[in-house]
């Protein structure tokens, strides 16, 4: 049997290393669009705040690691097709651009999402920044870590927001938070919650701007200020955190179902409407068992749970 996987980290990963545990015969081809196929994201946030230095302790297992176990991992790799009738993916190695078919008996696709971008005036200047990866870690952690960067602004309060308030006050800096909506995180919890929350950020020092839209950015080259429906803030650092939307484009021809946003509709086994077709993590969603139906939560923990249950 051979197994292809579309994407590593929490759900590909896991996904890997339980099916390589359960059929130690089986073909296990891993394709990873970037140079890391198993770190916790969820530190990132504490990283860029220097809770730790070492960006190599949110590696999980190298992809030399996986190889050892018999798992093949192909970084740097990027699936652009699915052929669903003759069971191939389209593959292009983004090194050379050389494109080439491979061909699988089971498929999973753990793709992830992409930062969502608010129709913003400016948004490409300098020092503004998303938060996705390892490497825009590294890159906000030199410019919130810069003496000269002092006013820093965060756009949007869901959970990387709010985790990206707390580690950049940790390093001194002066923080707004904008936010759409009326409360903070109000997808997440109830407003008796996050009403404590709010008065937590407030007693820490971060300038919290509720029911303000950010219309555009002021600067020539670099990022020098924030303009919004409501007033105008200084910047030296942006950091959009707006959500996140489903990499499934690739998949639009392959009658996979999804929801509006992009995410792949799965069951409670992660099968999808396709016959020998998996889907786990940021790209898919979860069943949610009070609301009984299924829902967008791009979160680690049911990623790997899920990429367990499919291995």
């Amino acid at each position: 049997m051979k197994i292809v996987i579309i994407g590593g980290v929490a759900a590909g990963m896991s996904a890997a290393a339980k099916a390589k545990r359960m059929a130690k015969d089986a073909k296990i081809v891993v394709y990873e669009k970037t140079d890391v196929v198993s770190y916790g994201a969820c530190g990132l946030p504490y990283f860029i705040g220097d809770f730790f230095s070492n960006k190599n302790r949110m590696v999980a297992r190298t992809a030399e690691q996986f190889e050892e176990s018999g798992i093949e991992v192909k970084i740097n790799h990027e699936i652009i097709g699915v052929n669903v009738h003759t069971k191939t993916v389209l593959v292009s190695k983004l090194a050379t651009r050389e494109v080439f078919e491979d061909s699988y008996d089971q498929l999973m696709i753990a793709t992830g999402a992409s930062p969502i971008i608010p129709p913003i005036e400016n948004v490409s200047l300098e020092n503004v920044y998303t938060l996705k990866s390892i490497e825009d870690g590294i890159r906000i952690k030199e410019a919130v870590m810069d003496a000269k960067n002092k006013e820093v602004v965060v756009i949007g309060a869901g959970f990387i927001g709010i985790e990206l308030v707390e580690a950049i006050k940790k390093s001194g800096k002066n923080v707004h938070l904008i936010q759409l909506d009326e409360r903070i995180l109000p997808d997440s919890f109830d407003q008796e919650i996050t009403d404590i929350m709010e008065k937590e950020l407030a007693s820490h020092g971060v300038h919290l701007h509720l029911k303000e839209t950010v219309k555009a950015l002021k600067g020539d080259s670099k990022v020098t200020g924030v303009i919004t429906d409501e007033g105008a803030y200084q910047a030296d650092v942006v950091i959009i955190s707006t959500g996140v939307r489903p990499n499934t484009a690739f998949l639009q021809n392959t009658g996979i179902e999804m929801l509006k946003n992009g995410a792949i509709i799965i069951n409670e086994f992660g099968q999808t409407n396709l016959e020998n077709v998996y889907a786990a993590g940021d790209c898919a969603t979860v069943y949610h068992l009070i609301k009984e139906e299924n829902v967008y939560i791009p979160l680690a923990t049911t990623a790997n749970k899920i990429g367990r249950i499919i291995g």
